[in-house]
């Protein structure tokens, strides 16, 4: 009977360790955020800016992926356009000494998914 429970509360255990990896938007944008900012060097002012930016994106790319009636390809089709929306409204932020910098890190983002 105590290995039944304890192997109960251990696969309860995994479970929970499992679900715990994929985080919330918030954690996600907020990580990406930090990304950014390591590699374009944003002010505080761009960092909420840009925060708020991806993390509309990161609940809109969510949804899109909770959403199962639509098929792959189309789902595909709209994260890349979901993308290519918040890679153009930060690039607005962005200054003209950083907008390079920016592109370097999309291009390198687009590099590590092929």
């Amino acid at each position: 009977m105590k290995k039944l429970i304890l192997t109960g509360l251990s696969l309860l255990f995994a479970l929970t360790l499992t679900f715990a990896q994929e985080g919330t938007p918030e954690d996600k944008a907020k990580a990406k955020v930090e990304k950014i900012t390591e590699k374009v060097t944003l002010t505080p002012e761009q960092q909420t800016a840009v925060y708020d930016i991806v993390l509309e994106h990161t609940k809109a790319k969510w949804a899109l992926k909770a959403d199962t009636t639509i098929a792959e390809d189309v789902a595909k089709q709209q994260a890349e356009a979901l993308a290519a929306s918040a890679d153009a409204k930060i690039i607005e932020t962005l200054t003209e000494e950083q907008k390079p910098l920016y592109a370097k890190y999309v291009e390198e983002r687009k590099a590590k998914k092929d």
